[in-house]
């Protein structure tokens, strides 16, 4: 989960509020090289994550960037407390020229910290060091949630079939407009995963990437255009849903798909909208997963 500056202090007054005895205090230790610095309970614990973290670190860049990050660019503090009972991954980016460091928190177990928790949240800090401006929040988590274990994707998915056989489908056009994504907000989480995945049944994650990036800058229609031949963000609504339910339609047929915005028969409902929400807060309960 990425974080604001206002979303993280608010973040660190509630956790210092619900702090739990069962989690340990970390920062005894620490281990570092030219890319993380780690602090933790132990120092074995401590060398595990570092390495953990330089493989994910290559491994998310070259799946989604086409290229490995220079070494010690994006360099990133990651901050570990273990828990038996919490699993929670935050990640504030560098986003002003008075910090020169990425910051990780994880409170999770000591598997997870080497696994799935810590890959979440490298894969923010891949993105956010190629392109400081961030991402738009649904492709930045949509991104991130490919590492994520299979229990929570079959969640997301859960929730996905739900739309698909109600047919109360979330707009795409308000979710593409978030500026960030709750940790509570499952609805927004799985959207977005699914249309990640569903993108990446018509291109390559470089090409997702590219896309993600030049949505944000010329829009999403040009860019839908451009990179995987939908006229717009209501034709990928329709390819989409159209994908989630199972429905077989080939890509010619898909990259051909014209629907007007104002045709009230295609549109989603407006109360079936995904609202854009104003803040995040600091904490990514993954154990209940939101993400």
């Amino acid at each position: 989960m990425r974080v604001t500056p206002t979303q993280l202090l608010s973040g660190m007054v509630l956790i210092v509020l619900v702090a739990r005895p069962a989690v340990t205090v970390t920062g005894a230790c620490f281990q570092h090289d030219e890319n993380f610095t780690v602090l933790a309970e132990d120092e074995m614990l401590a060398a595990d994550v570092l390495a953990s973290a330089n493989r994910f670190r290559q491994r998310v860049a070259n799946e989604w960037l086409g290229v490995e990050l220079p070494p010690s660019v994006g360099e990133t503090i990651i901050h570990v407390t273990l828990s038996d009972e919490e699993d929670r991954g935050l990640t504030w980016a560098i986003d002003s020229p008075n910090r020169s460091m990425h910051k990780i928190w994880l409170t999770t177990s000591r598997d997870r910290a080497n696994g799935s928790t810590l890959q979440h949240e490298i894969a923010h800090i891949v993105l956010a060091t190629r392109y400081p401006q961030r991402l738009p929040a649904w492709a930045d988590e949509g991104i991130a949630g490919t590492y994520d274990e299979q229990d929570r994707i079959n969640l997301r998915r859960q929730i996905i079939h739900w739309y698909a056989d109600t047919g109360n489908w979330p707009s795409l056009e308000s979710v593409f407009q978030m500026p960030t994504i709750i940790n509570t907000d499952k609805k927004a989480y799985s959207v977005a995963a699914s249309v990640t995945e569903f993108l990446l049944t018509r291109g390559d994650r470089p090409t997702f990437v590219e896309f993600a990036a030049a949505g944000q800058q010329a829009g999403w229609d040009r860019a839908l255009q451009d990179f995987y031949r939908l006229e717009s963000v209501a034709a990928l609504q329709q390819a989409w849903q159209a994908w989630a339910s199972g429905i077989e339609t080939s890509n010619s047929e898909l990259g051909h798909i014209r629907v007007e915005q104002g045709n009230r028969e295609t549109d989603p409902s407006p109360e079936c909208s995904i609202p854009g929400v104003p803040g995040r807060p600091q904490q990514d309960t993954r154990a209940s997963h939101g993400h």
